[in-house]
């Protein structure tokens, strides 16, 4: 079995979460974002995301463990650990780690000099003041054509379709959010509620297998 293909949308899906300032917009309340994953009805992982403003300074944590198991043993895993700081509404670092079933990727961005400095596994370079990371969780990503690949630093065209609003479950209550529907490089089914807070993603699986993150 070629686990590989199977389950290669986990790691697009770090890539592996506004029109406002993402300060005070796209962060939960709460300071934190918590999903179960799913593939179909089983539960396979988590994803994490906790939101700490120091200053003017907005911090996010990102971690995701996922473990796909068949007959008890695992076949998959996917261990994802970011970081993200923000200042006036905008990306200034992002540093993370993955393991992508026993392939390492790293990035580094910080900025210097008015532009995005990019030392990743897949690209080193340079990306204007203003990119979004596809860490999915800041609903300015919406309207980009490209967003920073966050395993790797590699750029990544899109195309996002807005699909209406629709009820979500979160927590067991019913939560009304838009839909919008990504396309190109990433392809993900994103709902974000009235406050541009992240509340569920959903993606096929490399094998039609449905891959949904629900928010608790």
């Amino acid at each position: 079995m070629n686990r590989k293909p199977l389950f290669a949308a986990f790691a697009a899906s770090m890539l592996l979460l506004s029109g406002v300032n993402a300060a005070s917009a796209a962060a939960p309340s709460g300071g934190e974002l918590d999903f179960t994953v799913l593939r179909g009805d089983d539960e396979i992982g988590t994803h994490r995301l906790v939101f700490t403003q120091d200053g003017d300074e907005l911090k996010v944590k990102i971690d995701t463990t996922v473990a796909v198991k068949m007959l008890g043993i695992a076949v998959y895993r996917f261990e994802h650990d970011g970081s993200e700081i923000w200042r006036d509404g905008h990306l200034v670092s992002l540093e993370s780690k993955t393991n992508d079933d026993g392939t390492p990727h790293r990035l580094e961005v910080k900025e210097e000099n008015g532009k995005l400095v990019v030392d990743g596994d897949g690209r080193q370079g340079t990306e204007q003041i203003g990119v979004i990371p596809a860490s999915l969780w800041n609903d300015n990503l919406v309207k980009q054509t490209a967003l920073l690949n966050t395993l790797d630093g590699s750029s990544m065209p899109v195309t996002v379709g807005k699909l209406g609003t629709e009820t979500v479950e979160v927590n067991g209550k019913p939560v009304a959010a838009t839909h919008y529907s990504v396309t190109g490089k990433l392809n993900r089914e994103l709902w974000y509620d009235e406050n541009g807070v992240l509340v569920q993603v959903r993606f096929a699986g490399a094998d039609g297998s449905e891959i949904t993150y629900v928010l608790r």
